[in-house]
């Protein structure tokens, strides 16, 4: 007769084995486990002026200032000189519980391997004209406001068109530090690979991505620099993608902290970025970029950090203005559009761990589609709330 085992006996000692084999590799390999929870109160205004009148919105948002997250890394050393190590960061909803896109490792999930001529990171990672991971050199790194806060408040994804985030598939090279100076090397073969599974990696159907940078710093001084593309795959979603040329862009920053401030300084060039790459300028039907077409341009910004009554004012001035480079389909959305913005803040630390802020931004667009007379929508955000990392 054969005894067949109780199912909860063997969850349990499945649970402890993987307890006991997940406590081995933390003392052989420095495991830590960390993260961030975030959440507030948010105040919205909107005028679309689309001749609907405009809205105002009262509610707890979360993951506003600073997205919550959690994560696993470890290193391990070799021999000469050589380590090996993993980044695992996923990103979710506090009020929800949800995970942000569906992934466990929406930011980041990558295995690499360094020594004395660098680092070459393999799996998800942030672009290099992002704040995600290890590989991002953009981010909160050049802007008071890092990518952007909330719905409103500028940082430089609401200012910079493109691609602020993290992407599958990518390889990574950076190399050592040389007297304050690392340069960057990046390529992605497939974008987003949950979102189009049947794609063939690395050929035109797929939406990839190169960019090269390079990071100085020295003392007070932090200067950045990314040349990207994104290769728009004719089987990646766009209807139209096989009549556009790849997206170019030049983004640097300066950043200098004269210690009663830190002051931030960034400009953008792009060409050939497609219409849903301007993130937050969809006001409504008639108020917006067009999806159906690409656009050149340019961005600036300038901001600082300012310590004062033992937290940090945080302030960001930014403008945005582009033009049709190519359009597929005749529409009514713009053949020009520009963007203002005035972000402000202030952050208090309760602890080494903790954080209080309050926020406010600004924001107003200029449309024209070359037949009538521009629309001018425009919307103002205050919000309030803390997070705490651990």
């Amino acid at each position: 007769m054969t005894t067949r085992p109780n199912p909860s006996l063997v969850s349990v000692a499945a649970s402890a084995a993987f307890a006991l084999g997940f406590a081995g590799s933390v003392a052989a390999a420095n495991v830590e486990i960390y993260g961030l929870v975030e959440t507030g109160l948010n105040y919205s205004h909107v005028d679309a002026d689309d001749g609907n009148g405009s809205a105002s919105k009262f509610e707890q948002r979360a993951g506003q200032f600073i997205p919550s997250r959690w994560g696993l890394r470890g290193t391990e050393e070799l021999d000469n000189g050589m380590r090996v190590g993993f980044n695992l960061e996923g990103q979710f909803a506090l009020d929800t519980g949800e995970m942000t896109g569906g992934r466990l490792f929406q930011r980041t999930a990558q295995l690499w391997v360094g020594g004395p001529y660098g680092e070459l990171l393999l799996g998800r990672s942030g672009l290099l004209r992002s704040g995600f991971g290890t590989t991002g050199i953009w981010g909160a790194k050049v802007n008071p406001f890092s990518s952007s806060v909330g719905q409103y408040i500028s940082g430089s994804k609401y200012i910079f068109p493109g691609d602020f985030k993290a992407a599958d598939n990518t390889i990574t090279y950076r190399t050592p530090d040389m007297n304050g100076l690392r340069l960057h090397a990046q390529f992605s073969g497939k974008m987003d690979q949950a979102k189009y599974p049947n794609v063939e990696e690395f050929e035109g159907g797929a939406d990839r991505n190169w960019g090269i940078g390079a990071t100085y710093t020295k003392g007070a001084l932090h200067l950045a620099a990314v040349l990207d593309s994104i290769m728009y795959g004719k089987d990646a979603g766009y209807k139209y993608a096989e009549d556009f040329d790849d997206s170019l862009g030049l983004s640097l920053a300066a950043v200098y902290d004269f210690g009663l401030l830190k002051f931030y300084t960034s400009a953008m060039w792009f060409d050939g970025m497609l219409g849903s790459k301007f993130q937050g300028h969809q006001f409504g039907t008639t108020n917006s970029v067009d999806q159906t077409a690409t656009y050149k341009g340019y961005g600036l910004q300038i901001g600082s950090d300012v310590p004062a009554f033992g937290g940090t004012f945080k302030v960001n001035l930014g403008w945005m203005d582009a033009k049709v480079d190519e359009k597929a389909l005749e529409t009514s959305a713009a053949e020009e559009t520009d963007r203002i913005s005035v972000s402000t803040g202030y952050v208090y630390p309760l602890s080494k761990r903790t954080n209080a802020y309050v926020a406010a931004g600004y924001m107003r667009d200029s449309f024209n589609d070359g037949r009538n007379a521009d629309t001018t929508p425009q919307a103002y955000e205050v919000m309030i709330g803390m997070w705490h990392r651990f």
